[in-house]
């Protein structure tokens, strides 16, 4: 299953420092939920883990991160990142586009793309199961940002990975919104006929 979601975030900080900490893989690791960076490979290369815990079960990924274009005059990089289930049971693999532009009354706009694509366990929850999961993970990603860039983010970057993405919340809410977008659906069909 492959989705592709854009968004987009402003952060208070000039556009200099944010892109030095996104240029990082490295400090970027400590914002996302349950992901790591065990070693650099090389100057582009980094090899990683991803934790997802659901219940009482927790899905580790093990792969790659590579930095396949930095751009630093306009502030565009792309990553591609790639792993498998440590038992097995699927693969995950994600292509991000990312861009900042600075505000004219200060700050800095991050636009990221992503195409993320599952197999396995976590394929069948469905698209809209993991697209609604992906835009809660990018909004802890960009509160986790913002702390980091604050300085208030608790631990230098990488010394403490960010804690495990307990999937059990985001799926209740990500089913929730689904539920009342069906209802929704078949109510404005109803009320055309």
């Amino acid at each position: 299953m492959q989705i592709k979601i854009t968004k987009k975030f402003a952060v208070k900080e000039p556009v200099q420092p944010v892109w030095g900490f996104l240029s990082d893989p490295r400090k970027v690791a400590t914002c996302v939920p349950g992901a790591q960076i065990i070693e650099a490979l090389d100057e582009r290369r980094y090899a990683g883990t991803v934790n997802v815990k659901v219940g009482p079960v927790v899905t580790r990924y093990k792969g790659e991160l590579v930095i396949e274009r930095l751009d630093h005059e306009n502030y565009e990089l792309e990553l591609v990142g790639k792993g498998h289930d440590v038992k097995g049971k699927g693969a995950a693999s994600m292509k991000m586009i990312g861009k900042l532009r600075a505000l004219p009354q200060g700050g800095t706009e991050v636009t990221g793309t992503s195409e993320i694509s599952v197999s396995g366990i976590m394929s069948q929850f469905g698209s809209r199961v993991i697209e609604e999961v992906s835009h809660q993970i990018f909004e802890q990603f960009s509160q986790n940002l913002q702390k980091n860039l604050e300085g208030v983010g608790g631990p230098a970057p990488g010394e403490r990975p960010a804690p495990s993405l307990r999937a059990i919340p985001i799926l209740a809410t990500a089913s929730k919104k689904a539920v009342l977008n069906f209802f929704r659906r078949i109510r404005g069909r109803s009320e055309k006929q």
